[in-house]
């Protein structure tokens, strides 16, 4: 058992949190999740629907999710996707009676207030120091720092988790959870050392049983190697981490060359086929993530993909990584209680 802030906030068994994932979020996966101890959370787009349908296919997602646990969730909120709906999606959650949101993508002075008053707990994803004080000053309840490990849309400074999580927890009071780089218990430990009081992992579950994305795409991360994501549309100010495939190795080759007009040639022209072909395209993602199809769509993912090895279900996630932290501190414990004495000889040995 992991006792933290965090589990003690959300009401839940273990420190473990599902990550938006835009179009991969979907309720099923949510529902197992949470139901394995976690906080499962229903995404902003699960499938892919246009703006004017979001809000009906969040409601039916966050229903669905209803139908198969009992145990908290909570829904992710970013908010340069949904401003131009915010107040309408806003009202839907509340008449759905959930609790729990997870900001990310803008300012949380925005709406952060609103969701206080309605009785929400307000997690907010930051990216440095400044965005995590100024989450904290607007009210959110823990801030999330997601490093430059994460897949999809990362922030501009770059910053890794092994750096933004004790700098993050330095500097504010309200729990932090950190996302970006964790796939295991390994991560999980390390994300507590480094100040944390609970993980954000997406890529981890893109890979369960549960989860509603292509198999293609789930066989495709299993067989990643840890180089085998890159970041691409620089040029465009927004880094975006995918699986390396035919379109994001074309994408990285212009934003190499700082060919912005190419970049968005090359864009438009992916979306025009895909909208010829009946594909809803917002950001190619739909054909990457739903379809399989990495030759002409993106697949987001973290560095995280080369860790992953098989797709298991959502709890087995979570119970692999819960089980797997007590031998880790065991070892640690081991370490630290042997004399000073005894171990010098070991380091005298390895010099020589």
């Amino acid at each position: 058992m992991w006792k933290t802030r965090v589990t003690e906030i959300l009401g839940i068994e273990h420190p473990i949190i599902e990550g938006g994932m835009s179009i991969a979020g979907n309720g099923e996966l949510a529902a197992a999740v949470s139901n394995g101890g976690g906080l499962g959370m229903v995404s902003s787009n699960p499938g892919w629907s246009p703006l004017p349908e979001r809000t009906k296919n969040v409601r039916e997602h966050i229903r669905r999710t209803k139908a198969l646990t009992d145990k908290p969730f909570g829904v992710n909120f970013p908010i340069f996707i949904l401003s131009d709906i915010a107040d309408r999606h806003i009202e839907m959650l509340v008449e759905e009676g959930m609790t729990v949101v997870a900001q990310s993508g803008g300012n949380p002075k925005l709406y952060t207030r609103r969701f206080k008053d309605a009785g929400f707990t307000v997690m907010h994803v930051v990216g440095n120091v400044k965005q995590a004080l100024a989450a904290q000053d607007s009210g959110a309840d823990i801030v999330i720092a997601e490093g430059y490990e994460a897949g999809g849309v990362n922030g501009p400074d770059e910053v890794t988790s092994m750096v933004l999580t004790p700098a993050v927890a330095d500097a504010v009071d309200v729990p932090v959870i950190t996302a970006g780089g964790i796939a295991d218990a390994r991560g999980f430990v390390a994300a507590l050392a480094l100040g944390a009081e609970g993980i954000q992992m997406g890529s981890a579950f893109l890979a369960t049983l549960e989860c509603h994305v292509h198999e293609q795409f789930k066989e495709a991360l299993v067989a990643a190697k840890e180089t085998d994501t890159l970041i691409t549309q620089r040029a465009l100010g927004r880094l975006t981490r995918s699986l390396r495939g035919p379109f994001t190795v074309k994408m990285h080759e212009l934003d190499k060359r700082g060919a912005t007009e190419e970049m968005k040639a090359f864009l438009g022209q992916s979306m025009e086929q895909g909208a010829k072909t009946g594909t809803p395209t917002i950001d190619l993602q739909y054909k990457g993530q739903m379809q399989g199809d990495l030759e002409t769509g993106e697949g987001s993912v973290g560095q995280t993909a080369g860790l992953i090895k098989q797709v298991r279900s959502a709890a087995d996630v979570i119970r692999a990584i819960v089980e797997g932290a007590v031998p880790i501190t065991s070892r640690w414990q081991h370490i630290s209680s042997q004399p000073q004495a005894a171990q010098e000889p070991r380091r005298e040995k390895a010099q020589g």
